[in-house]
């Protein structure tokens, strides 16, 4: 009869190799039972990880969509803040003005004209505001600040306003300016420094948000202009004809009135873009929570098929420990 054995070193190295098996093994499901999802997923989905893998990509895409969505809601929410506080001016500047009594001393309307280029100042830096980083009214070009200052702007207008001497010639030399096309070196060209508005961004699988407003929108251009033609008496014009200046500040009123209509239309387009932003976002929501469950229905181990893998691998290593303790008790002597 041939008996075949092995070394006491080779036996020591087989006991360990078959110890360290176990470890691995102990240790791979006490992580699976811990996470609850299984460490191998190729032997899970028997090598089939299409379906995996698809999930996943779509996962990605959507929390790219939920970034673009959360951005496009804090920056439309911020549009929305400065356009109220825009429109509260005009309207508190508009009524002061349209509403002044005729006997108002000239002393009075200089204090009026600086009001209203103070406004003017306060509605430029409403305009010029930022959200994380990038400006509001800038349109495409959100890296740039829309507006020249106040004072750039009012100096420019001092220049075309010289000279004349009626209210109507003052109102219609601004106007001319602040709607002068594109290259002619009125508002587009000496005051605004942003871009087209209109650029579209993605918020969802199916959904896309436009935003069109921008300083050079004709309603926030408006009223820039309203507030402008106040602001000239107090650069200089029509001065000593307490008449014209009363006439260019009701006209000035006025327009800012009459263009309150407007801003609220703007502001109410905004709204709609928030509608839109936030229906977006809770059908990602939705869509997430929905591909999360079917990803982790893929990829979890069965918490009881995992508990008794465990223990049989506990068996094992006890076991082991128990023949490694019984061949070390082995001797020679007592074999002969």
């Amino acid at each position: 009869m041939t008996v075949q054995s092995i070394g006491d070193q080779a036996r020591a190295f087989a006991m360990q190799a078959a110890s360290n098996r176990i470890k691995t093994t102990l240790a791979t499901l006490t992580a699976e039972l811990s996470s609850g999802e299984v460490a191998d997923l190729g032997a899970r989905l028997q090598g089939n990880t299409q379906d995996l893998a698809g999930i996943e990509a779509r996962l990605a895409m959507l929390t790219q969509f939920k970034s673009n969505a959360a951005e496009a809601a804090a920056h439309t929410q911020g549009m929305q803040n400065a356009l109220t506080s825009v429109q509260s001016i005009n309207e508190d500047i508009g009524q002061g003005l349209y509403l002044e009594p005729e006997a108002t001393t000239e002393g009075l309307m200089a204090a009026r004209s600086a009001e209203a280029a103070s406004a003017f100042q306060a509605v430029i830096g409403h305009l010029n505001g930022t959200v994380g980083q990038r400006f509001l009214f800038s349109g495409a070009h959100s890296d740039t600040r829309p507006l020249a200052s106040a004072d750039t702007i009012l100096t420019a207008l001092t220049a075309q306003v010289a000279g004349l001497t009626t209210a109507g010639d003052v109102a219609q030399a601004v106007s001319d300016w602040f709607d002068a096309a594109p290259g002619t070196g009125g508002f587009a060209d000496t005051a605004y420094h942003g871009g087209p508005g209109g650029q579209s961004t993605p918020i969802g699988e199916e959904t896309t948000i436009t935003l069109t407003t921008t300083a050079l929108s004709p309603a926030i251009r408006d009223s820039l202009k309203g507030l402008a033609t106040a602001a000239m008496l107090d650069r200089g014009a029509l001065a000593g004809n307490g008449t014209e200046a009363r006439t260019l500040l009701q006209g000035a009123g006025k327009a800012l009135l009459q263009n309150s209509p407007r801003l609220v239309a703007e502001m109410s387009r905004l709204g709609y873009a928030q509608q839109v932003i936030a229906t977006a976002q809770t059908e990602g929501n939705a869509a997430s929570a929905t591909l999360q469950t079917a990803r982790n229905t893929l990829r979890e181990a069965d918490p009881m098929a995992t508990a008794a893998a465990i223990s049989d691998a506990e068996t094992k290593l006890q076991t082991l420990y128990s023949v490694i303790g019984r061949l070390s008790q082995l001797k020679l002597v007592n074999y002969l």
